[in-house]
């Protein structure tokens, strides 16, 4: 099993990015490390502004309605603000995603590569985790040999949201893995109290 090397980030949905860009990096002590306004299509589209405060790395991302209702926007409406999807780095995303596929974990599109001032980027994301969660996985890989992203690349960004907006659009409802085909598993041993 290849394992990730850490938690990239951690994306939050938020119905105001400034109120949230003002509470981390005012009040919770984060500094702004990249930023991006319209993010998206004609159709929708977000502003997002990632955050950190030594490895803690936050996305805030706030919807904008065009022709149709944003992701993030729906996202809210369903889930209410706060975590979309936590990003794990891992030293080899074609690796991972080939293990995991293995496995039965379904992607809503391909990998996306891009380039910040310092070094190669690649990301990819899954469908949610749980039937009724919107809550999902992005893989993300930073280091290549010598080189290593430290941000974000706004075509990467735009490449994922048109694949998630391209999903909302057809209206399917997926999970990371398909839940009704899976062997029933046997149940847990009862818990034990604590004394």
């Amino acid at each position: 099993m290849i394992e990730p090397r850490s938690i990239d980030h951690i994306t939050l949905c938020v119905e105001n990015l400034d109120e949230a860009e003002f509470l981390f990096t005012k009040v919770l002590g984060f500094e702004v490390i990249w930023s991006a306004r319209d993010v998206g299509t004609d159709k929708s589209s977000m502003d997002t502004v990632v955050v950190q405060c030594g490895a803690a790395r936050i996305a805030l991302m706030q919807g904008r309605d065009k022709a149709m209702k944003s992701q993030i926007t729906d996202f809210i409406e369903r889930y209410g603000q706060g975590v979309q999807h936590v990003a794990l780095e891992v030293d080899d995303i074609e690796a991972v995603c080939r293990e995991w596929e293995a496995h039965g974990v379904k992607f809503s599109g391909g990998v996306k590569e891009g380039r910040d001032g310092f070094g190669p980027l690649k990301q990819r994301f899954t469908y949610p985790l749980f039937p009724g969660s919107g809550l999902f996985i992005e893989l993300t890989q930073r280091e290549h040999g010598e080189e290593r992203a430290k941000t974000f690349v706004r075509s990467t960004v735009e490449s994922l949201y048109k694949d998630i907006e391209r999903d909302q659009a057809s209206g399917a409802q997926r999970t990371i893995i398909d839940y009704d085909s899976r062997e029933p598993r046997t149940p847990p041993a009862p818990l034990k109290k604590a004394s």
